[in-house]
C-alpha cells in the first residue's frame, strides 16, 4: 500500500544539454505537487550545462539533488548514478531535453494511490521539432500503440521514459542494466511491468524533443544494443519461453521500424531491413507490403516522398 501523498524522485539525466535543461528543469519545479525531489546526474558536461544546474540548485537546495560525473559515463551508467541517489517511493524519468506538462506528476501519483497493483504508469506523448516547437506526432492515439503489460513493451518497442512513472520497491535491484551502455530503459521498464500492473494515462503530459542528436535520432548506431536487449530479457527469464517469441515479434517491429527509417536514406539499407523484418516475422502481412515496396524502384520512387509526408500517420497504421 502506498501513502496518500508519496515522495516522487523525478531523475533527470544530462550530458551537453546547455540549449534545454532550462525548459527540462523548470517543466518538473512547477509541477503542482509538492512531495518532490529533483535528482539530476551530469555525465561531465563540457557545453555549460552543469553551470546552469548549479544555479538552480542555489535557488532549489531543499528540492534538486545535484551528481556531476568528473568522467563521461555513458547512458546507462549516469542513470544508475541518479537511480541510486532516489530516496521516493515513486520515481519518473526524464532526459535533460524533454518537457513536462501541468499536472503529469499529480495524475500518475493517483494511479499509484488508487491501485496498490501498480508498478508502471505511463501516458502519451507529444514528438515535436525542436527548431520549429511544431507537434510530429502524439502517441497512444491507436491501441496498436498501447503497451499495458511486461508482454506488450517487449514486442512494441518499449514506452518513451519521459511518459513513465515507477514504484521504486518493483525496480530491479542493480537499477538499469549496465550490459548496454545507451538502450537502457527497453529492459528495465520490462522488469518492472513483471513485478505488477501497467496503467495507462489517455492525456498528453510530456513532450519528447526532436533535435537530431537523442536517442530517437540515433536509432541506427543503437540498432546492435537495441536488439542485444531483447537477448537479455530472455536470458534473464529462462522460465518463460514465450519470451522467445515475443522478442523475436519485438526484434521483427525494431528493424521494420528502422528500414522504414532508411526510406530516404538509404534505399538499398531499408530493403534489406524490410528482409529480415519478413523473415523475424514471415506472417506479418505488413512487412511483406512494406518489403515489396522496397523491391519495386519505380514505385519506390513515386511512393517514398508521399511516405516521408506522411510518416507519422503511415506508422501508425503499418508497424
Amino acid at each position: 500500500m502506498i501513502a496518500s501523498n508519496p515522495k516522487v524522485s523525478v531523475i533527470v539525466t544530462v550530458y551537453n544539454l546547455a540549449f534545454f535543461i532550462s525548459e527540462a528543469l523548470d517543466s518538473v519545479l512547477t509541477q503542482d505537487y509538492d512531495n518532490l525531489e529533483v535528482v539530476v546526474a551530469d555525465d561531465a558536461s563540457t557545453d555549460g550545462s552543469q553551470e546552469i544546474i548549479k544555479k538552480y540548485l542555489i535557488k532549489y537546495p531543499n528540492k534538486i539533488k545535484l551528481i556531476l560525473n568528473e568522467s563521461n559515463q555513458g547512458v546507462t551508467a549516469n542513470s544508475n548514478t541518479a537511480f541510486f541517489a532516489c530516496s521516493g517511493e515513486l520515481i519518473a524519468i526524464l532526459d535533460g531535453d524533454d518537457i513536462y506538462l501541468p499536472g503529469k506528476i499529480k495524475a500518475q501519483v493517483e494511479k499509484f494511490v488508487q491501485d496498490p497493483e501498480v508498478v508502471l504508469c505511463y501516458h502519451a506523448t507529444e514528438i515535436f521539432d525542436s527548431a520549429t516547437n511544431k507537434t510530429i506526432y502524439v502517441t497512444n492515439q491507436n491501441p496498436r500503440e498501447y503497451t499495458d503489460s511486461a508482454e506488450e513493451i517487449i514486442a512494441r518497442g518499449g514506452i518513451l521514459t519521459c511518459a513513465v512513472m515507477v514504484r521504486r520497491s518493483a525496480c530491479p535491484p542493480g537499477g538499469f542494466d549496465t550490459r548496454l551502455r545507451d538502450t537502457q530503459d527497453w529492459v528495465f521498464l520490462t522488469e518492472v511491468a513483471l513485478k505488477g500492473k501497467v496503467a495507462r494515462i489517455d492525456r498528453v503530459l510530456c513532450r519528447y524533443r526532436k533535435h537530431g542528436r537523442g536517442a530517437s535520432d540515433r536509432t541506427f548506431e543503437l540498432l546492435d544494443q537495441s536488439l542485444r536487449a531483447l537477448e537479455i530479457i530472455i536470458e534473464n527469464h529462462p522460465e518463460r519461453r514465450d519470451f522467445v517469441e515475443i522478442c523475436r515479434q519485438g526484434k521483427a517491429r525494431y528493424i521494420a521500424g528502422e528500414a522504414f527509417r532508411q526510406l530516404n536514406k538509404n534505399l538499398t539499407l531499408a530493403r534489406d531491413f524490410a528482409k529480415q523484418a519478413v523473415e523475424l516475422d514471415p506472417t506479418n502481412i505488413r512487412y511483406r507490403i512494406f518489403l515489396l515496396l522496397t523491391q519495386l524502384k519505380p514505385l519506390a520512387r513515386i511512393s517514398i516522398p508521399l511516405i516521408s509526408r506522411m510518416k507519422y500517420i503511415i506508422k501508425r497504421f503499418f508497424l
